[in-house]
């Protein structure tokens, strides 16, 4: 059986007294501890010994599955109804409604003429309605509220015992000291209950009732369960059904009712216990004063920063320790050989140096033992660190492969690109120039037409240009005009000088 947390503790405390030993400045302080503040000092302590009896959460656990398989079972009948409809509303016929139409032949008002069918004014149409109170559903709710009641009643009290637990410690202690003053204030409320074995167990089955309530009460709000709640409740005693007999989910269900509603007893019990103490006893005077010098020592290690040099005190003393046994038990030995020559040497004496002797070496060698494993862990720790290393090596490596063929890729890419794009400007560029002459084109045809309308079209009336777009398009014409006309006029007078002045002919067809 393994050491609970407070037989650890214990252990730990007993080993802080030993090694505090009885060293006068240690023994001053202490003293002082123990005389100051008794007046504030005070504990009380409130628990509870809890003892559950696990039959009855063992016995709603395994009808759990079987409450939740009956219900998943979803016995309902099947009620049909007839209701007298006008025909016009009636959607289907079935052979029910007929049979009760020629029972009724007053629904027929009118009769039909040779070769149509007959329609009555009226028609009984049955419905079948799904209804979920069957009696089997009935008593599986009434089971179900009889559990969730068994288990709030005992959980509700049993959790309001076990949460009252608690015990809470009060002190303040000063003393005065040839380094000043010394205050040391205690205030702590603990509520665990000391985390024993026992309770442990108890808080485990206490878990365990809260897992079948919270089933249970998953249960209730099935849809099923829901339904079936706005039906009668059953009352006892329940009559065994064919389905309550043989189906056994049911018959389990049943058994969980009897079995629940002739339990004697709350199945768990309650002692209570209050402990006061104003002011506190010798004995946990002397481990508070142990608590206080825990504290300063606390207060100067991480107060001043000094872990570094307590460490290195400890590991000198620890050296100067064993150096000082080591020769105590040299010295011993020397002695005792010395006396072996003489014969003046007893066998206890020998046996005493041996067991001496053979303690030291089981010492040393747990000491060696505790290196090899710390030696062990590092080798451990530095071929784990070894693989990480090989495999971040890896992953960088493929990393800069990756990245060098990326940039390879992008380089290629972004040549290609900026070919594309210069490729793509020069074709925009030849599309602009194209599309300028295409409109130059365009707008001298259309300044040559509207000239011509103007000229040859005698008795129309001109068109209106005097929108702003219009307009505007219309002068871009006419520039385009007067570029062309400008340059068929230079043509025009080389030619002419040609023809007057030299009296050559034209020939060419500029």
């Amino acid at each position: 059986m393994g050491q609970t947390i407070m037989d650890r503790l214990h252990r730990a405390a007993k080993r802080f007294g030993e090694e505090l030993g009885d060293a006068k400045e240690i023994r001053k302080l202490r003293d002082a501890l123990m005389r100051a503040g008794t007046k504030s000092e005070s504990l009380r302590g409130v628990y509870f010994d809890v003892t559950i009896d696990e039959e009855w959460i063992a016995r709603i656990e395994r009808a759990i599955p079987h409450l939740e398989a009956a219900i998943r079972e979803d016995r309902q009948f099947i009620k049909t109804e007839g209701n007298i409809t006008s025909i016009e509303r009636v959607r289907k016929v079935s052979r029910s409604s007929v049979e009760h139409l020629a029972r009724h032949s007053e629904m027929i008002t009118h009769v039909p003429e040779e070769g149509q069918d007959l329609i009555p004014d009226k028609l009984q149409v049955f419905e079948n309605e799904s209804n979920y109170d069957v009696y089997e559903n009935r008593v599986l709710y009434m089971v179900l509220c009889s559990t969730r009641d068994f288990l709030d009643y005992r959980y509700s009290r049993i959790a309001k015992a076990w949460n009252e637990k608690s015990v809470e410690t009060e002190c303040q202690k000063t003393i005065r000291t040839a380094g000043g003053k010394l205050s040391f204030d205690l205030k702590l409320s603990d509520m665990t209950g000391g985390l024993t074995a026992e309770e442990d167990a108890t808080a485990h089955k206490i878990v365990r009732i809260e897992a079948a309530a919270g089933a249970i009460m998953g249960l209730l709000a099935t849809p099923l369960m829901k339904i079936v709640a706005l039906a009668p409740m059953v009352t006892p005693p329940i009559t065994r059904t064919n389905v309550l007999r043989m189906d056994q989910h049911f018959k389990a269900v049943v058994e969980l009712y009897d079995y629940l509603s002739t339990y004697d007893g709350d199945g768990f019990t309650l002692e209570r216990h209050e402990n006061t103490l104003t002011p506190f006893p010798e004995q946990m005077e002397s481990e508070v004063s142990e608590l206080a010098l825990f504290a300063m020592y606390l207060n100067h290690k991480y107060g001043k920063n000094a872990a570094d040099e307590l460490e290195a005190n400890f590991a000198a003393e620890e050296a100067a320790r064993r150096e000082a046994e080591e020769k105590a038990r040299a010295e011993k030995l020397e002695q005792i050989r010395a006396r072996l020559s003489g014969g003046d040497v007893t066998v206890e004496e020998c046996l005493q140096l041996l067991g001496e002797e053979t303690t030291a070496f089981e010492s040393s060698l747990q000491e060696l033992r505790e290196e090899l494993e710390r030696a062990a862990e590092w080798k451990k720790s530095a071929e784990t660190a070894t693989i990480r290393e090989e495999a971040l090596r890896k992953t960088l490596d493929d990393q800069r492969r990756i990245s060098s063929d990326m940039n390879r890729h992008a380089a290629m890419q972004t040549e290609e690109a900026r070919a594309e794009i210069e490729r793509l400007k020069a074709e925009a560029d030849e599309l602009r120039l194209a599309l300028a002459n295409e409109q130059e084109q365009r707008r001298f045809l259309s300044a040559r037409i509207v000239g011509m309308t103007e000229a040859y079209g005698a008795g129309t009336v001109s068109a209106d240009y005097s929108e702003r777009e219009d307009f505007i398009e219309l002068e871009k014409e006419r520039e385009a005009f007067e570029r062309v006309y400008s340059l068929n006029w230079k043509k025009a007078k080389k030619k002419i000088r040609k023809r007057l002045l030299w009296g050559k002919e034209e020939v060419n067809n500029e």
